[in-house]
């Protein structure tokens, strides 16, 4: 249910740049939310309706279905290994965005406020290997699960990072794309979340759409000549939304008009698109994407760029490592050694810092995926759930009650072979375990990542 004060309060702001059926809009907040999963195009499971209740497709998202029911994905292995991605649908249409503006191939995209990842695994799903996606939160926590999101996905052509948004303007004029999904009211996401209603307020709207201002302050900057920006909200406001859309365009940017099919129930408002839960089954979004066309910064930067204050971000060529036969090298992928780290990247990253001489003040999470840490020899919990993973690795395939108390890190037995084994489940690997003592195992999966929640089977 949605508060009867707040009802009013959103639809007067709606109703600014938009006509929609009021009573079928309040009634929609009693309805159950819809939940949706991108499955990995990278990680295909011909038999993954086995596991989930697939239902029809997400029509603006490739690989994307609603889902009957909701499952305890706690409980299932194939989530651990990234075999999909559970978020709302209409956080995917991002994927419709990039296919719209042709930007696939060789592009450098930077989602600035990216946890917990969904955004940037549907711009991961769809970009080439000859493009750089820098996925960036500056919440440290909420970046570490953006990390591990991204990891899970299993590809090396990305960045992430937890800085601030004015820590990108030592390397302005360089991304193709920014995406900044802003942080807002949530009012889009009532329904899901009902307590979020607590915190509403007009004086509310009015901090979100400061904060809003003062990030896109910077985010306008970075942003080189003809670049997009595309911008999004979960949110109802038009305050937030269109009247923002419209402060953007009036600060030297074109907005891009999209051909979007009637039948998806997306409504076209006067700057941006809509979704509404009671049209498009998803919960509350908007989304607008610009083109920088006729800029004139009027907004001094507080922290001026001084390359004397700043270290270049090095990555070091290494000598053949031992185990480089657990990778399948090409030539578009590199062996790189970062900090501590032995890290597999995309030569297009390798070739971009090399080129260019990036500088960067802010703090650096990942780069690509870890492979290995220096001093060890099994490789890395990351690199387990990479795609690059040589078929010629040892293997042992899990039950299901093996794999999740693999997950648990609790104990449990397994007949083989003294060595260091890739663990699988429904032949997607989970990590490494190493047999030792006649049977005994010691289980590499990370401490951090384990399911803490007891499994009742």
């Amino acid at each position: 249910m949605i508060k009867q004060d707040i009802a009013t309060i959103l639809i007067k702001s709606i109703e600014k740049y938009c006509e929609i059926d009021t009573t079928e809009f309040i009634n929609s907040f009693s309805e159950s939310a819809n939940i949706a999963i991108k499955i990995n195009p990278f990680k295909k499971l011909e038999n993954l309706q086995d596991y989930l209740p697939l239902a029809e497709k997400v029509q603006w998202c490739d690989e994307a279905y609603y889902l009957s029911d909701r499952p305890n994905f706690y409980k299932d292995p194939l989530f651990y290994a990234g075999a999909y991605y559970v978020m709302d649908p209409a956080s995917m249409f991002i994927d419709f965005i990039l296919k719209y503006l042709n930007v696939l191939e060789n592009v450098k995209i930077l989602d600035i406020a990216a946890a917990p990842g969904g955004k940037s695994i549907i711009i991961d799903s769809q970009i080439s290997d000859n493009s750089i996606l820098w996925a960036n939160d500056i919440n440290n926590n909420r970046a570490k699960v953006l990390e591990y999101n991204l990891a899970k996905w299993g590809k090396a052509n990305y960045i992430v990072s937890s800085a601030k948004i004015d820590d990108f303007m030592d390397i302005k004029n360089q991304f193709d794309i920014v995406l900044l999904d802003a942080p807002c009211t949530g009012s889009g996401f009532f329904r899901k979340y009902q307590a979020w209603q607590d915190n509403f307020s007009l004086n509310y709207i009015n901090q979100c759409v400061k904060r809003q201002k003062d990030i896109l302050k910077n985010v306008f900057d970075i942003i080189p000549m003809d670049g997009y920006l595309i911008y999004s909200t979960c949110s109802f406001t038009s305050e937030e939304n269109e009247e923002m859309a419209k402060w953007i365009i009036e600060n030297g940017f074109e907005e891009i008009k999209l051909q979007i099919p009637s039948e998806w129930g997306i409504v076209a408002s006067e700057y941006g698109y809509r979704f509404f839960p009671h049209l498009s089954k998803s919960e509350g979004f908007y989304y607008a994407i610009f083109k920088k066309n006729n800029f004139n910064n009027e907004f001094k930067q507080i922290n001026q760029f001084n390359k004397k204050n700043l270290n270049p971000i090095k990555l070091t060529s290494i000598n053949k490592h031992d185990n480089v036969d657990y990778i399948n090298l090409t030539e578009d992928l590199k062996l790189k050694k970062w900090r501590k780290n032995i890290n597999l990247i995309t030569k297009k990253i390798d070739d971009w810092f090399e080129k260019d001489f990036i500088y960067f003040n802010g703090k650096i999470l990942s780069i690509g995926t870890n492979y290995l840490e220096e001093k060890k020899q099994i490789p890395s919990p990351q690199f387990a759930l990479s795609i690059y993973k040589s078929s010629d690795i040892p293997s042992i395939t899990l039950s299901l009650s093996e794999a999740q108390s693999y997950l648990q890190k609790t104990s449990f037995t397994i007949e083989a072979d003294e060595g260091i084994y890739l663990v699988k489940f429904q032949n997607l690997a989970l990590g490494w375990i190493k047999i030792i003592n006649g049977g005994r195992i010691n289980n590499y999966y990370p401490a951090e990542w384990r399911i803490i929640k007891e499994i009742d089977n």
